[in-house]
Protein backbone atom coordinates (compact mmCIF):
# COMPACT_ATOMS: atom_id res chain seq x y z
CA UNK A 1 0.00 0.00 0.00
CA UNK A 2 1.23 3.43 -0.95
CA UNK A 3 2.08 5.74 2.03
CA UNK A 4 -0.03 8.39 2.24
CA UNK A 5 0.71 11.83 3.59
CA UNK A 6 -1.45 13.77 5.91
CA UNK A 7 -1.92 17.18 7.01
CA UNK A 8 -1.09 15.44 10.61
CA UNK A 9 2.14 13.96 8.88
CA UNK A 10 3.24 18.05 8.13
CA UNK A 11 2.31 19.53 11.59
CA UNK A 12 4.53 16.73 13.24
CA UNK A 13 7.45 17.65 11.24
CA UNK A 14 6.95 21.50 11.00
CA UNK A 15 6.06 21.70 14.82
CA UNK A 16 2.58 23.51 13.77
CA UNK A 17 -0.02 23.71 12.26
CA UNK A 18 -0.96 26.19 9.00
CA UNK A 19 -3.32 26.56 6.90
CA UNK A 20 -1.44 25.15 3.66
CA UNK A 21 -1.15 21.56 4.93
CA UNK A 22 -4.42 20.30 4.32
CA UNK A 23 -3.46 21.02 0.38
CA UNK A 24 -0.15 20.49 0.21
CA UNK A 25 -0.87 17.09 1.93
CA UNK A 26 -3.36 16.45 -1.10
CA UNK A 27 -1.55 17.47 -3.61
CA UNK A 28 1.30 15.14 -2.18
CA UNK A 29 -0.28 12.35 -2.69
CA UNK A 30 -1.34 13.25 -5.93
CA UNK A 31 1.68 14.12 -7.33
CA UNK A 32 4.83 12.53 -5.59
CA UNK A 33 3.73 9.18 -6.66
CA UNK A 34 3.98 9.98 -9.93
CA UNK A 35 7.31 10.70 -9.53
CA UNK A 36 8.82 7.56 -7.75
CA UNK A 37 8.53 9.52 -4.55
CA UNK A 38 6.32 7.19 -2.34
CA UNK A 39 8.51 5.71 0.38
CA UNK A 40 9.16 7.26 3.59
CA UNK A 41 12.69 7.63 3.03
CA UNK A 42 12.10 9.54 -0.06
CA UNK A 43 9.00 11.30 1.01
CA UNK A 44 11.43 12.41 4.49
CA UNK A 45 14.38 14.05 1.94
CA UNK A 46 11.33 15.32 -0.05
CA UNK A 47 9.67 17.24 2.91
CA UNK A 48 12.46 18.01 5.16
CA UNK A 49 13.76 20.51 1.98
CA UNK A 50 10.04 22.07 1.46
CA UNK A 51 9.48 22.33 5.25
CA UNK A 52 12.37 24.78 5.52
CA UNK A 53 12.08 26.51 2.42
CA UNK A 54 8.05 27.10 3.31
CA UNK A 55 8.92 28.32 6.21
CA UNK A 56 7.38 25.07 7.98
CA UNK A 57 4.51 24.99 4.89
CA UNK A 58 3.75 28.49 5.92
CA UNK A 59 4.84 30.65 3.26
CA UNK A 60 4.78 29.46 -0.86
CA UNK A 61 6.44 32.96 -1.79
CA UNK A 62 9.72 34.48 -0.75
CA UNK A 63 9.61 36.99 1.87
CA UNK A 64 12.21 39.12 0.86
CA UNK A 65 11.37 41.39 -2.24
CA UNK A 66 13.76 39.04 -4.86
CA UNK A 67 16.03 42.48 -5.66
CA UNK A 68 19.09 40.15 -4.35
CA UNK A 69 18.55 38.45 -7.56
CA UNK A 70 18.28 41.49 -10.17
CA UNK A 71 21.03 40.97 -13.00
CA UNK A 72 21.70 37.41 -11.70
CA UNK A 73 22.25 35.73 -15.81
CA UNK A 74 22.74 32.48 -13.82
CA UNK A 75 19.16 32.39 -12.92
CA UNK A 76 18.66 33.89 -16.07
CA UNK A 77 17.57 37.20 -15.05
CA UNK A 78 18.03 39.44 -18.21
CA UNK A 79 15.26 42.18 -18.05
CA UNK A 80 14.64 44.73 -15.35
CA UNK A 81 12.54 43.42 -12.98
CA UNK A 82 13.05 40.17 -13.46
CA UNK A 83 14.91 39.62 -9.59
CA UNK A 84 11.50 40.71 -8.17
CA UNK A 85 8.96 39.59 -10.69
CA UNK A 86 10.64 35.53 -10.47
CA UNK A 87 11.58 35.57 -7.36
CA UNK A 88 11.30 32.28 -5.22
CA UNK A 89 7.85 30.33 -5.33
CA UNK A 90 6.50 26.70 -4.43
CA UNK A 91 7.64 24.15 -2.04
CA UNK A 92 10.94 24.46 -3.24
CA UNK A 93 10.95 27.94 -3.94
CA UNK A 94 11.82 28.40 -7.83
CA UNK A 95 14.03 31.14 -8.83
CA UNK A 96 14.46 32.88 -11.80
CA UNK A 97 13.39 33.55 -15.56
CA UNK A 98 15.15 30.31 -16.83
CA UNK A 99 13.54 27.58 -14.33
CA UNK A 100 10.24 29.80 -14.81
CA UNK A 101 10.73 29.13 -18.28
CA UNK A 102 11.87 25.65 -18.27
CA UNK A 103 8.91 24.73 -15.83
CA UNK A 104 5.95 26.67 -18.37
CA UNK A 105 7.97 24.12 -20.98
CA UNK A 106 7.59 21.03 -19.27
CA UNK A 107 3.52 22.16 -18.96
CA UNK A 108 3.47 22.67 -22.44
CA UNK A 109 3.41 25.87 -22.60
CA UNK A 110 6.20 28.00 -22.99
CA UNK A 111 5.68 31.47 -21.24
CA UNK A 112 3.11 30.08 -18.65
CA UNK A 113 5.05 30.71 -15.78
CA UNK A 114 6.54 33.94 -17.38
CA UNK A 115 3.26 35.46 -17.22
CA UNK A 116 1.78 34.70 -14.16
CA UNK A 117 4.45 33.87 -11.88
CA UNK A 118 1.90 33.82 -9.36
CA UNK A 119 0.54 30.34 -10.81
CA UNK A 120 3.34 28.77 -8.35
CA UNK A 121 1.76 30.11 -5.69
CA UNK A 122 -0.92 27.55 -5.65
CA UNK A 123 -0.96 24.35 -4.15
CA UNK A 124 -1.08 22.21 -6.65
CA UNK A 125 1.54 24.23 -8.99
CA UNK A 126 4.01 24.46 -6.00
CA UNK A 127 3.93 20.92 -4.91
CA UNK A 128 4.41 20.40 -8.87
CA UNK A 129 7.37 22.21 -9.49
CA UNK A 130 9.40 20.49 -6.76
CA UNK A 131 8.58 17.38 -8.35
CA UNK A 132 9.99 18.47 -11.14
CA UNK A 133 13.02 19.70 -10.14
CA UNK A 134 13.12 16.70 -8.12
CA UNK A 135 13.17 14.93 -11.55
CA UNK A 136 15.64 16.60 -13.42
CA UNK A 137 18.44 16.55 -10.35
CA UNK A 138 18.05 12.78 -9.91
CA UNK A 139 17.61 13.19 -6.10
CA UNK A 140 15.65 10.21 -5.80
CA UNK A 141 18.86 8.10 -6.23
CA UNK A 142 20.20 10.53 -3.10
CA UNK A 143 17.41 10.06 -1.29
CA UNK A 144 18.11 6.12 -1.23
CA UNK A 145 20.98 6.24 0.02
CA UNK A 146 21.72 5.10 3.40
CA UNK A 147 22.41 7.79 5.76
CA UNK A 148 25.52 6.72 6.31
CA UNK A 149 26.78 6.92 2.60
CA UNK A 150 28.91 9.77 1.38
CA UNK A 151 27.70 11.11 -1.71
CA UNK A 152 30.80 13.48 -4.19
CA UNK A 153 29.13 16.82 -5.29
CA UNK A 154 31.28 19.68 -6.71
CA UNK A 155 30.43 22.77 -5.33
CA UNK A 156 32.67 26.30 -6.04
CA UNK A 157 35.12 24.50 -7.62
CA UNK A 158 35.66 21.93 -4.90
CA UNK A 159 34.38 18.81 -4.10
CA UNK A 160 32.68 17.83 -1.08
CA UNK A 161 31.88 14.44 0.50
CA UNK A 162 28.58 14.45 1.93
CA UNK A 163 25.44 12.47 3.22
CA UNK A 164 23.00 11.62 1.51
CA UNK A 165 20.66 14.48 3.43
CA UNK A 166 23.71 17.24 3.00
CA UNK A 167 23.78 16.48 -0.93
CA UNK A 168 20.23 17.13 -1.26
CA UNK A 169 20.02 19.92 0.72
CA UNK A 170 23.32 21.30 -1.62
CA UNK A 171 21.47 20.57 -4.28
CA UNK A 172 18.22 22.30 -3.85
CA UNK A 173 19.61 25.48 -1.81
CA UNK A 174 22.53 26.03 -3.90
CA UNK A 175 24.49 26.26 -0.76
CA UNK A 176 24.41 25.50 3.12
CA UNK A 177 21.93 27.92 4.01
CA UNK A 178 19.01 26.35 6.66
CA UNK A 179 21.48 22.72 6.55
CA UNK A 180 21.53 22.05 10.00
CA UNK A 181 17.35 22.55 10.18
CA UNK A 182 17.26 20.41 7.00
CA UNK A 183 19.03 18.00 8.51
CA UNK A 184 16.88 17.98 11.76
CA UNK A 185 13.59 18.01 9.91
CA UNK A 186 15.16 14.58 7.65
CA UNK A 187 15.33 12.87 11.23
CA UNK A 188 11.93 13.79 12.06
CA UNK A 189 10.05 13.23 9.08
CA UNK A 190 12.32 9.90 8.70
CA UNK A 191 10.86 8.60 12.08
CA UNK A 192 7.18 9.98 11.58
CA UNK A 193 7.03 8.94 8.16
CA UNK A 194 8.68 4.95 8.68
CA UNK A 195 6.14 5.02 11.74
CA UNK A 196 3.12 5.47 9.46
CA UNK A 197 4.59 3.11 6.32
CA UNK A 198 5.22 0.15 8.86
CA UNK A 199 1.27 0.75 9.77
CA UNK A 200 -0.01 0.97 6.16
CA UNK A 201 1.69 -2.51 5.36
CA UNK A 202 0.51 -4.54 8.60
CA UNK A 203 -1.84 -7.40 7.52
CA UNK A 204 -4.96 -8.02 8.43
CA UNK A 205 -5.14 -10.47 11.44
CA UNK A 206 -6.65 -13.76 9.34
CA UNK A 207 -4.51 -15.23 7.01
CA UNK A 208 -5.24 -14.59 3.54
CA UNK A 209 -6.24 -18.29 2.33
CA UNK A 210 -8.34 -18.75 5.10
CA UNK A 211 -10.01 -15.63 4.78
CA UNK A 212 -10.47 -16.43 0.71
CA UNK A 213 -11.98 -19.46 2.35
CA UNK A 214 -14.04 -17.69 4.53
CA UNK A 215 -15.46 -15.83 1.92
CA UNK A 216 -16.30 -18.69 -0.47
CA UNK A 217 -17.86 -20.35 2.24
CA UNK A 218 -20.13 -16.75 2.97
CA UNK A 219 -21.03 -16.87 -0.57
CA UNK A 220 -21.71 -20.13 -0.99
CA UNK A 221 -24.64 -20.16 2.00
CA UNK A 222 -25.79 -16.89 0.67
CA UNK A 223 -26.42 -18.43 -2.79
CA UNK A 224 -28.20 -21.76 -0.98
CA UNK A 225 -30.50 -19.24 0.68
CA UNK A 226 -31.38 -16.99 -2.28
CA UNK A 227 -32.38 -20.24 -3.84
CA UNK A 228 -34.49 -21.04 -1.39
CA UNK A 229 -36.36 -18.06 -1.21
CA UNK A 230 -36.66 -18.19 -4.88
CA UNK A 231 -38.21 -21.79 -4.71
CA UNK A 232 -40.62 -20.65 -1.76
CA UNK A 233 -42.31 -18.00 -3.73
CA UNK A 234 -42.44 -19.92 -6.79
CA UNK A 235 -44.21 -22.72 -4.76
CA UNK A 236 -46.68 -19.71 -2.87
CA UNK A 237 -47.09 -17.88 -6.23
CA UNK A 238 -48.44 -21.28 -7.96
CA UNK A 239 -50.77 -22.24 -5.15
CA UNK A 240 -52.08 -18.96 -4.94
CA UNK A 241 -53.40 -19.29 -8.89
CA UNK A 242 -54.97 -22.79 -8.27
CA UNK A 243 -58.88 -22.66 -7.10
CA UNK A 244 -59.31 -24.10 -3.23
CA UNK A 245 -61.69 -26.86 -3.46
CA UNK A 246 -63.41 -25.38 -0.95
CA UNK A 247 -64.06 -22.47 -2.60
CA UNK A 248 -65.73 -24.02 -5.69
CA UNK A 249 -67.97 -26.13 -3.18
CA UNK A 250 -68.98 -22.90 -1.68
CA UNK A 251 -69.71 -21.10 -4.80
CA UNK A 252 -72.10 -24.64 -6.03
CA UNK A 253 -74.47 -23.74 -3.02
CA UNK A 254 -74.15 -19.89 -3.68
CA UNK A 255 -75.52 -20.78 -7.07
CA UNK A 256 -79.20 -19.77 -7.28
CA UNK A 257 -81.43 -23.05 -8.42
CA UNK A 258 -83.95 -22.88 -10.48
CA UNK A 259 -87.41 -21.86 -10.01
CA UNK A 260 -89.82 -25.55 -9.90
CA UNK A 261 -93.10 -23.54 -10.30
CA UNK A 262 -91.81 -21.98 -13.68
CA UNK A 263 -90.00 -25.54 -14.73
CA UNK A 264 -93.03 -27.49 -14.30
CA UNK A 265 -97.09 -26.64 -14.68
CA UNK A 266 -99.29 -28.07 -12.59
CA UNK A 267 -101.11 -31.81 -13.57
CA UNK A 268 -104.88 -29.95 -12.31
CA UNK A 269 -104.16 -27.50 -15.48
CA UNK A 270 -102.67 -30.20 -17.86
CA UNK A 271 -105.79 -32.75 -17.66
CA UNK A 272 -108.03 -29.11 -17.79
CA UNK A 273 -106.09 -28.71 -21.33
CA UNK A 274 -106.95 -32.28 -22.03
CA UNK A 275 -110.54 -32.34 -21.41
CA UNK A 276 -110.80 -29.21 -23.41
CA UNK A 277 -109.27 -30.65 -26.53
CA UNK A 278 -112.02 -33.70 -26.41
CA UNK A 279 -114.94 -31.78 -25.81
CA UNK A 280 -113.68 -29.89 -29.28
CA UNK A 281 -113.61 -32.89 -30.93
Amino acid sequence: MTLAITAEHLAQIAGRKTALMPALAEWMNLLCPQYQIDTAQEYAHFLAQACHETDHFKTLREYASGSAYEGRADLGNTQAGDGVRFRGRGIFQTTGRANYLQLGIKKGSRDLFINKPELLEEPEMAVWSACEYWLTRNLNDAANHPDSDRLKKKYKGAVLDLSPVEFISYTVNGGNRGLEERKAFYAKALAILSEAEAGSREMPAMPPMAGLAAAGKSNKAKSSKAKAEKAEKAEKAEKASKPKKTDAKAAAKAAPKPDSNKAKKPKAAVRTVKAKAKAKN
